[in-house]
């Protein structure tokens, strides 16, 4: 389990670094509660991110679960300074932008990665493939932490 812990969060490094972004993190849906529960981070300002829990449909992480798709808060956004006030883990981290991609497991959505700027910054078609790569490793990781 350690060894898990330790290669999540070595991925988590490895897209913040990739996506030129100063936060990362995992979260994960439990059946159970149907809250979305906050797993491990990267490149945060405070440990805020352990005691956050949402449910589908709030926040990037919630509206990613939601609708099954990326979801973007960038420049690129009318109204943004509105959206970055709803999510819980942007006004938490500080973060400016954020981009939040689906974590499978066996094809259902039950996660989400998330990556954010403490910056003005426009996410790319090639930040989000690299996500998606990431998080379809990341769904496995999910099964082994029994988290659906």
């Amino acid at each position: 389990m350690e060894k898990l812990n330790v290669d999540i969060l070595e991925q988590l490094n490895e897209i913040r670094l990739k996506t030129s972004s100063d936060f990362s993190a995992v979260a994960y849906l439990y059946k159970e509660s149907l809250m979305i529960h906050w797993a491990f981070a990267s490149g945060n300002l405070n440990e805020r991110y352990k005691s956050m829990q949402s449910r589908p449909g709030k926040g990037v992480a919630g509206l990613v679960i939601r609708a099954d798709r990326a979801m973007i808060l960038d420049d690129s956004v009318p109204n943004l300074h509105v959206k970055r006030l709803e999510d819980p883990m942007m006004c938490a981290e500080n973060l400016l932008a954020a981009v939040g991609v689906p974590v499978k497991t066996l094809g259902r959505t039950n996660g989400v990665l998330f990556v954010g700027s403490r910056e003005q910054k426009t996410y790319t078609e090639q930040d989000i493939e690299m996500m998606n790569e990431l998080a379809k490793n990341m769904g496995g990781s999910a099964e082994q932490l029994k988290v659906n």
